[in-house]
């Protein structure tokens, strides 16, 4: 059933957390990520337009939604970084203005709220401009790190946080965002297991690169499918140069 929003108990109606699993060398390391729909109740009601309103509902409510949605997170992953890639102006503006607002009474040392404008700075071809988005996020990628364990199954890194992703549905601006994401921290933990050297890249590697492509495109379309029953409208990524 098509949903959107979060209910009076901060769950909201999409959310998916993906698992990024590497074995190689005898190591096996995992990278997680999760997106969710902007955690307070909205809806848009769906009529014969081709892009029906938004709706807040209960606005007076959204913070102490929200705190519930973000403490449940930190029980799970800890350190969370929400990051809003909803458009700053129209109906998706109000409310990614209503999201920031409500994240100024949570964010702090453990929580903390970003917003990048993803038609805006990408357009609908300039995927790479996430390099932009890449270097505000860099730093706490690499504070909260992975999950890795060596050959003898000891541990050796624990992922400390989570990155929480949204767009509108949650879908195709967030999918070609976490695919930018996991890429970056998969070459992390490819050099830190000796596979890649220091400079080594998924890009320099044009086999590996396309197969990396069609492993998030098909992920998107199965997320997809199941919440929205069409594929992923950016499922063309795969043949998009590397961020």
């Amino acid at each position: 059933m098509w949903r959107r929003g979060a209910d009076a108990d901060g769950y909201v109606a999409n959310f998916v957390e993906t698992e990024q699993i590497v074995q190689m060398n005898g190591y096996t390391s995992s990278f997680v990520q999760v997106r969710g729909s902007m955690p307070f109740m909205w809806e848009q009601i769906v009529d014969l337009t081709y892009k029906p309103k938004f709706e807040i509902v209960q606005p007076e409510e959204a913070t102490r939604i929200a705190e519930r949605h973000f403490l449940d997170l930190r029980k799970k992953y800890g350190s969370v970084l929400a990051v809003d890639l909803v458009n700053k102006h129209g109906g998706e503006g109000r409310l990614s203005e209503k999201f920031a607002s409500v994240m100024q009474h949570i964010t702090g040392d453990e929580i903390r709220y970003l917003h990048f404008d993803f038609h805006q700075i990408c357009g609908h071809i300039h995927f790479e401009r996430l390099s932009i988005l890449y270097e505000q996020i860099e730093g706490f990628l690499e504070q909260n790190g992975y999950f890795l364990l060596n050959e003898k199954g000891d541990k050796m890194k624990e992922q400390l946080g989570v990155v929480r992703t949204n767009c509108i549905d949650c879908l195709d601006r967030t999918n070609v965002t976490q695919s930018m994401i996991g890429r970056k921290m998969l070459e992390l933990q490819l050099r830190r297991i000796g596979v890649f050297g220091a400079e080594e890249t998924i890009s320099s590697h044009p086999n590996f690169d396309e197969r990396y492509k069609i492993l998030w495109a098909n992920h998107g379309d199965d997320v997809s499918i199941q919440y929205s029953g069409t594929p992923a409208l950016k499922g063309d990524f795969v043949s998009v140069p590397s961020v």
